[in-house]
């Protein structure tokens, strides 16, 4: 199998189970799901009619189909972008260097999660 498709087939499979794993109803997770595959929120419902029937949406774009809000199909490009094309974090620890300016970014995050460790969250697993 092509390494794409496995990695792609493996990711969609993983957040599909993520959602019933963490739906407290079967009606919360076809919510969750609906929302997912863009039928609430970034395409409507109509324009995904429409391009389903016709193979087209006339004169709109994809942009124009989206509830108010043309900045979420951008967003989504410019992320694919940055994750599929720019270094990951192990390879940019392959290729650290130590010096003065280098030290100082590292402590100031170090610092900043140090500070950050009082903040609490709800426990991931609570309702189980």
């Amino acid at each position: 199998m092509n390494s794409i498709l496995a990695w792609f087939i493996t990711f969609n499979f993983v957040n599909i189970s993520w959602v019933f794993f963490r739906a407290k109803e079967w009606d919360d997770a076809l919510k969750v799901l609906k929302g997912m595959a863009g039928f609430s929120g970034v395409l409507n419902e109509y324009a995904f009619k429409q391009y389903m029937l016709n193979g087209s949406l006339g004169s709109k774009n994809i942009f124009s189909t989206i509830n108010g809000d043309s900045y979420t199909i951008k967003y989504l490009i410019v992320a694919s972008i940055i994750v599929f094309f720019l270094k990951n974090s192990n390879e940019y620890i392959n290729n650290m260097k130590f010096n003065l300016p280098n030290l100082l970014f590292y402590a100031l995050i170090t610092l900043t999660a140090i500070l950050y460790l009082n903040n609490m969250g709800e426990f991931l697993y609570f309702n189980f």
